[in-house]
């Protein structure tokens, strides 16, 4: 997911310097209902330690209204 968030970034940096305004926040679609759950819970636990930078990039993202992720089913 983190991964994908730096891709969106970029096209959203290259479409800047394009002067093509984006005026709605990016979506970013996962299949992952725990992956989900994880960004949009507020409390961090012991078993995400292990993706604890990813998490908070996310996170940061989320809380800057730049993306939003949403859940699909697979």
């Amino acid at each position: 997911m983190a991964k994908a968030i730096c891709e969106l970034l970029w096209i959203r940096n290259l479409m800047q310097e394009l002067l093509v305004e984006q005026i709605n926040v990016m979506k970013l679609y996962c299949d992952s209902k725990t992956a989900c759950d994880i960004v949009h819970n507020p409390v961090q636990h012991n078993r995400t330690k292990h993706i604890d930078v990813d998490r908070h990039f996310i996170k940061e993202k989320l809380e800057e209204k730049i993306i939003e992720v949403l859940h699909v089913q697979s």
